[in-house]
């Protein structure tokens, strides 16, 4: 049987309803029931489970926390249900600037490197208390691992990227790429070949792994070119164009044996491991591809929204095709705004911190989980199943009033919390096979 995994992507949904809500949910979404269940372990404010790195955050209740959000599942779906725990590679919450990406200007971003020592340590110790609360697989969500952004036009010019850290940096040079830092820190970027500013973001072009091993520079030039990323003479743009590929082959190798390290603790306690990924290519925001894990044996399986068939991909790597744009991408962007909320609306002020969630809810627009896309997913050999996030529009929207409300200390007037408003896929199913 094909696998179905329900993904909840925060607690902040476990906060609001519980485990037999979502996963009521993912039958009206997919006509199917859910086989498996990824539960949120590690979010933006910490563990939500006692935990020795750090506190459970403070919004919610120590009687609805993982262990019985796994009791609950157990519960529901059976014994011989598979329980994952998802940890989101972000970890700000530590809020110790040593171990924190690093831009291309030498300032540092609160969030943590998975290239630095310590926090691979640290997300070992999350694995082994995870496997010691008897989950049976331990997810890394490394979607949003090198946020990129465009610097303050008062400041800098051009894209901020991460990481130039000393970890990262020396493994780079291992790798044969050195002065990484110094080739960004300039404009015009090598970056703008694959990153480009408009009015709704940042577009980007996503590099297949090929054309960094064969350093396909020409490959790149017309297709940013097409795209009307860069522009000039493509002659004058190949030298560029072929460095950045260097970089970013030298960067995704780095990741992978990054992921790889953490993920031992998995095997070493005797449960499974999965990587979530915005795409199987390089993505600027994840730097690392499916070839790149899979020749590095990084996990034991990858959630990802497309792949090639094993064909044109050859390889032991196992995939579960995630139904959503860039996979968990614009959902954790959205829960990252609710779980920041506080913190956020306060240093922002409450009408620029609804803007905020406002431009995060359109986001869930990408989230593409449907009963069409579950039974194509099962058709397609490369996959062994899929795995979606159930939240709907009602779900949504009271998760929106309550922040809202909260923010301003208003009830929300109903014709500006329709702005709110997303489209999904669900509908109520007759029966769940």
């Amino acid at each position: 049987m094909s696998r179905r995994i329900c993904v909840l992507a925060s607690g902040e949904m476990l906060r609001i309803h519980p485990v037999t809500h979502w996963l009521k949910r993912f039958e009206e979404f997919t006509e199917r029931s859910a086989t498996e269940i990824a539960l949120p372990a590690v979010g933006y404010l910490g563990p939500l489970f006692e935990s020795v790195v750090h506190p459970v955050p403070k919004n919610l209740s120590r009687q609805n926390l993982l262990p019985e959000w796994i009791a609950a599942a157990r519960e529901t779906m059976g014994e011989d249900a598979t329980v994952w725990a998802t940890i989101i590679m972000e970890l700000g919450f530590l809020g110790n600037e040593s171990v924190f990406l690093v831009d291309q200007y030498g300032d540092p971003l609160s969030q943590a490197c998975l290239s630095h020592p310590v926090v691979q340590g640290i997300l070992q110790t999350f694995i082994s208390e995870l496997s010691a609360l008897g989950v049976d697989g331990v997810i890394l969500d490394v979607t949003d691992a090198y946020p990129n952004s465009t610097g303050s036009k008062k400041e800098r010019i051009g894209f901020l990227l991460h990481c130039f850290c000393e970890y990262c940096t020396n493994g780079m040079k291992l790798r044969g790429f050195r002065g990484a830092q110094s080739t960004f820190a300039r404009e015009p970027s090598p970056a703008r070949f694959v990153l480009r500013v408009d009015e709704e973001g940042v577009a980007h072009i996503d590099p297949p792994h090929e054309w960094l091993v064969s350093r396909q520079s020409e490959e790149l030039v017309n297709i940013a070119l097409a795209r009307r990323f860069v522009d000039g003479d493509s002659e004058t743009l190949l030298a560029d164009a072929s460095r950045l590929l260097a970089y970013m082959r030298a960067r995704v190798e780095v990741t992978a044996e990054a992921i790889r390290t953490v993920l031992t603790a998995a095997s070493a306690a005797g449960i499974r491991s999965a990587v979530v990924l915005g795409d199987y290519k390089a993505d600027l925001s994840q730097m690392v591809t499916l070839p790149a894990l899979s020749e590095t044996r990084s996990a034991d399986e990858y959630w990802l929204p497309s792949a090639p068939d094993k064909a044109t991909l050859p390889g032991e790597w196992r995939a579960v095709q995630f139904l959503g744009g860039r996979a968990t991408y614009y959902t954790n962007t959205f829960f990252e705004a609710v779980e920041n909320a506080d913190v956020w609306s306060v240093r922002a002020g409450p009408e620029s911190f609804l803007q905020t969630l406002l431009r995060a809810s359109k986001g869930l627009m990408s989230n593409h989980f449907s009963a069409g896309g579950a039974y194509t997913a099962e058709k397609l050999s490369q996959f062994e199943g899929f795995a979606g996030v159930p939240l709907n529009q009602a779900d949504h929207l009271e998760i929106v009033e309550q922040l809202a409300s909260a923010a301003t200390g208003d009830v929300f007037p109903p014709a500006l919390l329709q702005r709110f408003r997303i489209t999904t896929a669900d509908q109520p199913s007759q029966t769940a096979t």
